[in-house]
């Protein structure tokens, strides 16, 4: 098969672009975006925001160890979940830490 250079005229693919002035170009450049979140808003207290936590195999051996003693109940046959044992735990700090320092965040 031969090769052929390209012809002088502009290739197919570019001749039916349409064309857009630079004014539109530019105030569509200049328009920008919206933001993800509204500026000036107050922060909900009670919106649930996630962390991660990493513990030791050893703590989390401990918190099940734990979890395990708790009697069972006839309503919950599984014992609690390890992420509900540790939100249960922080929010027993919370209240220790606020009682000790006479304040009231929750």
């Amino acid at each position: 098969m031969a090769i052929s250079k390209l012809p002088d005229d502009q290739p197919k693919a570019e001749k039916h672009l349409p064309s857009v002035s630079e004014k539109k170009i530019q105030a569509f450049i200049n328009k920008g975006g919206k933001p993800t979140g509204r500026v000036g808003d107050a922060v909900n207290p009670d919106d649930i925001k996630g962390i991660k936590i990493n513990f030791k195999a050893s703590e989390i051996d401990a918190i099940k160890t734990l979890r395990n003693k708790r009697p069972s109940s006839r309503s919950r046959k599984i014992p609690i979940s390890i992420h509900d044992w540790v939100i249960e735990a922080v929010q027993e700090k919370i209240q220790r830490e606020q009682k000790k320092y006479g304040l009231t965040l929750m």
